[in-house]
């Protein structure tokens, strides 16, 4: 992420091995949603009076593209209603059940913006909950901003749960703040859904117990400069593995459509980029989504420009990504 999330490496995890619904089957322990992560931190003059993470390098207008892609909607305004209702729009219209809200704390520049995403999933059936991205005030800061949410936005209607449990994800950089034994006390009964890394084999253990499902934000370190085949090679290696790891938690198996984020400055060269390969990569993300059976499919993301993994429509790509989500995703539903 753009300017204050710095690339750490990615989480993977696993969950409850489940095979394909049958008639007469017991009924699937978390039922299926297709969710995107989705950034409410883009700004311009126009709306908020100021440029948010498309600005130049000291807040001025940008002078060059910093994405390699470039959204249908030009330098959108997040705050801007007809904005969020077209994402809401083209995220139903794909088949998405919900959206992953990165979250940066009460009265942040996100935080504002969620008035406006709930209200229009809410007209449009969709579910939303946050992306916990950072903790720096210790346990009391987490408890504070946990109770922050469940008691501004927990009620809502739209709010994401499973059961009755409001459901949190929580990205790896938060885990590294904050031990997992201390957010699972700040979220009560929350249904936390962790970025937890296997390649971190000491935190993993120490994290997992504390999650009641385990996602990765991306999948670039594992299969950067693979082709498609070799990535399908790769994830019929991999999650069966994942999933044994951790027992009968949620298993949310991750689809991107690219990554790159060479644009992004400070990062540690070289980076994990992954190509597109017109569609086939996000395309054999999806069948093994599907193939492993995982309990929910996470898309890394719905607009990340920064890190070209974004599928909101765009000048060079148009809304095709939108139409292979529409396809993946009611394959993925129907089990």
């Amino acid at each position: 992420m753009i300017s204050r999330r710095t690339f750490i490496g990615a989480g993977i995890g696993g969950g409850l091995l489940a095979s394909a619904p049958t008639v007469g089957a017991a009924p699937r322990r978390y039922p299926r949603q297709v969710l995107a992560f989705y950034y409410p931190w883009y700004g311009n003059p126009r709306t908020s009076g100021r440029w948010f993470h498309w600005q130049g390098p000291h807040g001025e207008a940008p002078r060059q593209s910093p994405t390699f892609n470039h959204p249908t909607l030009g330098t959108y305004d997040s705050h801007d209603p007809a904005v969020v209702a077209a994402h809401v729009a083209q995220a139903k219209a794909a088949g998405l059940t919900g959206l992953i809200v990165s979250w940066w704390g009460p009265a942040s520049f996100e935080d504002k913006a969620m008035p406006a995403i709930l209200a229009a999933a809410q007209k449009a059936g969709l579910k939303v909950t946050v992306y916990l991205e950072q903790q720096k005030d210790g346990a009391a800061g987490a408890a504070r901003d946990i109770a922050y949410l469940t008691s501004t936005y927990g009620a809502h209607p739209s709010w994401l749960r499973v059961d009755t449990r409001p459901v949190l994800f929580l990205y790896l950089q938060a885990l590294r703040d904050l031990p997992a034994r201390d957010w699972r006390k700040a979220a009560g009964r929350a249904f936390l859904v962790g970025d937890v890394s296997p390649r971190e084999t000491a935190q993993f253990a120490a994290w997992a117990p504390f999650m009641d499902g385990i996602h990765v934000y991306v999948l670039a370190p594992y299969v950067k400069g693979m082709t498609p085949l070799q990535m399908a090679a790769w994830a019929n290696r991999t999650y069966p593995t994942w999933k044994a790891q951790v027992a009968d938690r949620l298993f949310c198996a991750t689809v991107i459509p690219g990554f790159d984020d060479t644009r992004v400055p400070g990062r540690p060269q070289p980076r994990p980029t992954v190509e597109r390969h017109d569609g086939q990569t996000y395309q054999t993300l999806w069948d093994a989504a599907i193939r492993h059976d995982a309990d929910w499919a996470v898309i890394t993301s719905f607009n990340e420009w920064h890190e070209g993994s974004e599928i909101e429509p765009s000048r060079e790509h148009g809304d095709r990504y939108l139409k292979l989500t529409s396809s993946a995703a009611r394959r993925f539903i129907k089990g």
